[in-house]
């Protein structure tokens, strides 16, 4: 499957399950660019997750250059930031903030669930 299908695969189960969790949510049609640099963007009651999405067998690592626009479109939105990866049947999350710092370590990356519960929404 080529990657471009592959990453859209994923992109489109995270969107509709966080839309069953009762987000409004949508996939961003030029992710990656300058305007937006999210692959989702969810809502729910305020609360708003911007989202950069990977499906890699490798854990994925933002270059600088695509870090700093997606923060800076975060903060431009009040959205929380997230590198969202798929692996093992599973997503992980790391927040923007730790993937700035490169905190990249297994220990840094939250399971969907629990991220969900922590947010209030699980």
């Amino acid at each position: 499957m080529k990657a471009y299908a592959k990453g859209a695969r994923y992109e489109r189960e995270l969107l509709h399950f966080l839309n069953y969790k009762g987000f409004s949510c949508m996939r961003a049609p030029s992710s990656g660019g300058v305007i937006s640099p999210v692959d989702i963007v969810a809502i729910k009651k305020g609360l708003i997750l911007g989202i950069e999405c990977k499906a890699h067998a490798k854990k994925p690592k933002l270059d600088r250059e695509r870090l700093v626009r997606l923060k800076e479109w975060c903060a431009k939105a009040g959205a929380l930031g997230f590198l969202a990866w798929y692996n093992n049947k599973k997503w992980l999350f790391l927040r923007l903030e730790d993937a700035g710092l490169n905190k990249y370590e297994d220990d840094n990356w939250i399971e969907r669930d629990t991220l969900l519960n922590a947010m209030g929404i699980g």
